[in-house]
């Protein structure tokens, strides 16, 4: 895992966190995180609910979204979790990446529910998983996310950044074949989405860039 390793590296980041480090309770994550890669039950099962529960907690930590991504839970304080209306929706795959996702309404301790998305992403390497990424991402968060983007976008993006630079040869871009716009929006959405984890990782930028970026670069 190179373009991830710089001072960041945590017990928690993924399911290759160093067994040396790991608590019964992230070897449970862990496991749940690599299987949800292949499950049909995903969107149903049980099982799920503490990567949903992170999820939910780190989305709504308070200050940069995006650094959110590389931040580790605390042990013990995750949030019971009750789900309605989950459906999964379609797969993405554009080896070496893959994404699933569920459309699901969530009610979290004694928090108001909400509705939104619970993502996992997936980059291979070698043959092996090299990153794994849980997001939840609400209805709300989504509308004031893309409002946000817009005005990092007009303000212009810093391809100098070697540290931009690293993690964009760590995740190349994604060839597809396919003129459907919706497809290609996928396809550039789920790189950008592992380029700002890589990022968050490193911990070096505050303004980490967005999906449209990719989009529309």
């Amino acid at each position: 895992m190179p373009a991830l390793s710089l001072g960041r590296l945590s017990c928690v980041a993924s399911v290759l966190a160093l067994a040396a480090c790991a608590t019964p309770e992230q070897k449970t994550y862990d496991m749940a995180l690599a299987d949800a890669r292949t499950d049909p039950n995903l969107c149903q099962s049980i099982r799920y609910y503490p990567l949903l529960a992170q999820a939910w907690q780190k989305a709504h930590i308070a200050g940069d979204a995006d650094a959110q991504d590389a931040s580790a839970p605390t042990a013990g304080t995750l949030p019971a979790v009750k789900v309605t209306a989950s459906t999964a929706m379609p797969d993405v795959s554009f080896p070496p990446y893959s994404q699933r996702a569920c459309r699901m309404t969530v009610r979290a301790g004694d928090h108001a529910p909400e509705t939104g998305y619970l993502t996992v992403a997936y980059f291979m390497h070698n043959g092996k998983v090299d990153t794994s990424l849980v997001k939840w991402n609400s209805d709300t968060e989504v509308s004031q996310y893309y409002d946000e983007l817009k005005a990092k976008i007009s303000k212009g993006v810093d391809m100098n950044n070697p540290t931009l630079k690293a993690c964009m040869e760590h995740y190349p871009a994604l060839q597809t074949t396919s003129t459907d716009p919706s497809v290609q929006q996928a396809a550039v959405s789920l790189r950008a989405l592992l380029v700002r984890h890589c990022l968050a990782d490193h911990a070096a930028l505050k303004n980490l860039y967005s999906d449209m970026y990719f989009i529309h670069r």
